[in-house]
């Protein structure tokens, strides 16, 4: 494989937080600089052309690559698409689980997967047509369910450190600590009954390169809806 140059890293996604905010936490907390870029409009009138905009999506991770056999063009960025292809890519680049085995990867995938499914059923109710309600039947019944699961993989996996099976947080930690981000904006107190979760959370707080992070967007989504807590 071609040597990537990582020290040229563009991220494009839209204003808020959502998808890009997992991607963006990994990167701070690997120490990657990156640029980000919220130009929408770009992406809008491109959108279709494939070399650009994979799968016509955002987010979007834009790397220079190294190509000795290019010709004329020594180096070549590279745009990927896919908010868990970037994770996985931005952690092996980074080192994150190296060494992992086939079964340790596949508990990292698990959860990957299951997160997808919660933020998606989390999506749904954000831009429904009658959100309040929706959200609010999300965090009594939805949310819960997804929380039960992660509590007893977390309780019967987590490694010495504190992590789920490796020694530092695998990519789809960054997926759920966003999620718990903004299942705790809808009820902060959400995971008072999972103390292995919660300990969880407290443990990627406290790491070097996110005690001090600060998301660069207020708005979760593309909407004022999930901001503020629910009247329960």
């Amino acid at each position: 494989m071609p040597p990537l140059d990582m020290s040229s890293i563009t991220l494009q996604y839209f204003p808020i937080q959502g998808r890009g905010e997992p991607i963006r936490l990994l990167l701070t907390d690997a120490g990657l600089a990156f640029t980000e870029s919220n130009d929408t409009s770009a992406f809008f009138a491109n959108k279709h052309d494939l070399a650009q905009y994979r799968f016509e999506q955002l987010p979007r991770l834009s790397v220079t690559r190294a190509d000795a056999d290019s010709g004329a063009e020594p180096e070549v960025v590279v745009h990927l698409a896919q908010q868990g292809a970037i994770l996985r890519f931005v952690a092996k680049v980074a080192r994150y689980g190296e060494g992992a085995t086939v079964w340790q990867e596949a508990v990292v995938d698990m959860l990957q997967d299951a997160c997808e499914d919660l933020n998606s059923a989390y999506t749904r109710c954000i831009y429904g047509k009658d959100a309040p309600s929706l959200l609010a039947e999300f965090v009594k019944t939805t949310a819960p369910k997804a929380l039960k699961q992660f509590e007893y993989l977390f309780a019967t996996n987590k490694s010495e450190a504190g992590y789920l099976v490796y020694e530092q947080p695998s990519f789809a930690e960054f997926h759920l600590l966003y999620l718990v981000h903004a299942l705790r904006k809808l009820a902060p107190s959400i995971l008072d009954a999972y103390p292995t979760l919660a300990a969880w959370e407290a443990t990627m707080r406290a790491r070097p390169g996110l005690a001090n992070y600060t998301p660069r967007h207020e708005m979760l989504n593309g909407n004022k809806n999930g901001q503020e807590a629910l009247a329960l």
